[in-house]
């Protein structure tokens, strides 16, 4: 049953548009949408060109908040050609903190998927705006950048706005770590302001993946130390992963836990259930079969699909729920009818948008919110069956700060699945975590001073460690508790207790 501590979000954000394009056509991915898996943007659908060519005619691209485009601070979007690759292109969104940028940290998020752009997540969760209807914005007040400069981040290659040659292409978390490496290079050569600041990186879903990899290569560099003359040392201090997906034995075995949730939902059946125990054992044996042997791409790409198709599609199957938000009905997920992103998808086709961004010097094409073939590659080798427990564990011992946050109204990456790995997680603070006690969260409005404090979760801490339960709230934290996921985040920026 629900605790009577899972309060409301401090500020409920505006509700989501609901409607549904009719300059889009929609079809379903012929194989099980292992697409989807990972990222709200990866919605088992593939977005089919606009049959129109009409302009698009909006009263200009101003925001709210002044003469930006989005937000209400200095912002900056462009490419950083990357030094490791024949012609690879990340695309950037920069916008400097709302309170002291020469001081602030600096961030990057990394939306999941695989294939997800991280616009996805500067518009629709802890971005400085969000997309109306008429394709203005309206400032979003909890951005993320309250008090960091932040960088929202289209990546792997051929993400979004983001482009390289054929043999540029990435597959797996190793090739992110390296290009992020050289992402920040170039960036820093750039705003050599943020020479030594002190770096996050943060991200969702498949963030489980590309944060660890992404940090764990930053980290090895800079034990080389004086190995790397000319190279900047990126000041990684910590990581934050939001519903993340990190230990698929352990999270695919732990799926069925969502049975028995806080929000009082049935999802299955008795008989459903007994199948779905036999299911996930089956499923756990492929995992490590797989794990075994990555060569192997046929049977890994078989046990995703097994995986998904027995242990994620029955428990919204009939149901007709979210299973990014278990709280709300969707009567068509298959389709992405559940939340729409149309505005964003026409936001980035402008062509003054485009010019804004500074991306026409890239290659003319459309910009989408994920990237099939991306998602294709890191199936097929395997990279979305891997832990990356170790990766974390490795941080730890080596000083970085690491949170690990999740919605418990996920179906996706569940916070119990969550909760299991990061308990067995093997680090020299094992036994000092698993010994602390859990205790509330207790959230303040960061930006209302006179606002009740609200138990926004639940969470334990040790040391360098964090993992927190979120309550009402989805895979997309940002957006169900703004309140609350800033405060969170600002502390762990500022290395406060929570």
């Amino acid at each position: 049953m629900a605790s009577s501590k899972e309060t409301t979000p401090l500020v409920k954000p505006d509700p989501a548009p609901a409607t549904i394009s009719t300059k889009r056509s929609r079809i379903i991915k012929a194989a099980i949408g292992l697409t989807l898996v990972l990222g709200l943007v990866a919605l088992i659908v593939t977005w089919v060109k606009p049959t129109s060519t009409a302009t698009i005619s909006v009263a200009g691209i101003a925001s709210e908040g002044g003469d930006y485009v989005c937000g209400t601070t200095k912002n900056e979007g462009g490419y950083i050609k990357l030094a490791n690759k024949k012609d690879g292109h990340y695309f950037y969104w920069f916008f400097e903190s709302k309170s002291e940028p020469s001081k602030d940290p600096l961030v990057i998020w990394l939306t999941g998927g695989p294939g997800g752009s991280s616009m996805i997540g500067l518009m629709m969760e802890n971005g400085p705006c969000s997309v109306l209807p008429d394709l203005s914005t309206k400032a979003n007040p909890y951005s993320w950048n309250n008090q960091a400069n932040y960088i929202w981040l289209e990546q792997p290659l051929d993400v979004g706005f983001s482009y390289g040659a054929l043999e540029d292409r990435d597959v797996n978390e190793t090739n992110v770590g390296e290009n992020m490496y050289w992402f920040l290079q170039g960036f820093i050569d750039k705003h050599p302001e943020f020479d030594g600041r002190e770096f996050f990186i943060t991200g969702e879903s498949y963030g489980g993946h590309y944060v660890p990899g992404a940090a764990h290569y930053i980290w090895g560099q800079n034990k080389l130390g004086d190995a790397q003359p000319g190279k900047y040392r990126i000041n990684l201090q910590g990581i934050a992963i939001g519903n993340g997906w990190v230990s698929p034995v352990v999270q695919f075995a732990h799926n069925i836990d969502m049975i028995d949730n806080a929000y009082n939902i049935t999802l299955m059946d008795q008989t459903e259930i007994a199948q779905m125990r036999k299911d996930t054992e089956t499923c756990v044996d492929m995992v490590r079969q797989c794990q075994a042997d990555l060569s192997n791409s046929t049977l890994c790409y078989a046990t995703q699909d097994y995986c998904f198709t027995t242990l994620t599609i029955p428990l919204t199957a009939t149901t007709k729920r979210n299973p990014y938000d278990i709280r709300e009905v969707c009567e068509n997920v298959r389709v992405g009818t559940c939340h729409g992103m149309d505005y964003v998808y026409d936001f980035f086709n402008l062509e003054s948008v485009r010019k804004y961004l500074n991306v026409n010097g890239g290659p003319i094409r459309e910009w989408v919110e994920a990237s099939d073939i991306i998602s294709e590659a890191f199936m097929v080798s395997g990279d979305y069956l891997m832990n990356t427990e170790q990766l974390v564990a490795d941080l730890l011992d080596g000083g970085v700060r690491v949170l690990i946050y999740t919605g418990d109204a996920d179906l996706m990456c569940n916070w119990q699945g969550n909760q299991v790995w990061t308990s067995a997680l093997e680090w020299s603070g094992k036994q000092g975590f698993n010994s602390a006690a859990e205790r509330s969260f207790v959230a303040h409005d960061p930006l209302d001073a006179s606002a009740a404090p609200s138990v926004a979760g639940l969470l334990r801490s040790y040391d360098d460690f964090t993992v927190m339960r979120v309550f009402n709230a989805g895979h997309m934290v940002p957006t169900h508790q703004p309140a609350a996921s800033l405060d969170m985040i600002n502390k762990f920026f500022k290395n406060q207790q929570f």
